[in-house]
């Protein structure tokens, strides 16, 4: 009784992801840096949990990139719609996760293909896209400002880690990993 319980920590912690979400734009800006805290730690230990313990899932592997692309867009449109961040920033700070989220798309309403779907591997350029956009969000919520420092290097890894989903797309190769 109480494994079986255990094993659902990981997708739990990622529907908390997806609830932070849904809610982070309607959050007193007081809270919002605590959200993305919570947030980073739920896409942290959802994935360590599953690792460790072996409480991987299906429906894991469906939720958990959902879960991040839903709350990075939630937070980045909030940050655009409420600062002086640019459509162009918006698009290539994003680019990644747009891609990767049309690329998931593709896969499955034109390839339909779910194996392809539920094995797309991780790539370490999106992992490191990831990190610097909670730096990215982080940084503003804390300075109410973008600095260079970080702005710059988290669309140039954005824009190149896109391009190496385009490239697995385009080559029909998702099962590289890393």
């Amino acid at each position: 009784m109480r494994s079986s319980f255990l094993i659902h920590i990981p997708n739990t912690l990622t529907i908390l992801r997806i609830c932070l979400a849904f809610y982070f734009p309607f959050a007193p800006p007081e809270y919002r840096l605590m959200l993305v805290g919570i947030s980073l730690a739920t896409e942290y230990f959802d994935g360590a949990l599953s690792r460790w313990f072996k409480w991987s899932s299906q429906l894991g592997g469906l939720l958990d990139p959902i879960a991040d692309k839903l709350f990075i867009f939630s937070v980045v449109f909030t940050i655009f719609f409420e600062s002086n961040l640019t459509w162009w920033q918006l698009l290539l700070i994003g680019a990644r996760d747009t891609i990767v989220f049309f690329g998931a798309l593709y896969i499955l309403f034109v390839e339909k293909n779910w194996k392809i779907f539920f094995n797309v591997h991780p790539r370490i350029l999106g992992k490191v896209a990831t990190v610097l956009q909670f730096i990215l969000i982080t940084d503003y919520l804390y300075f109410k400002m973008f600095h260079g420092w970080i702005l710059f290097p988290t669309i140039i890894v954005s824009v190149i880690s896109g391009a190496d989903y385009l490239y697995l797309l385009f080559k029909r190769n998702f099962y590289r990993s890393e």
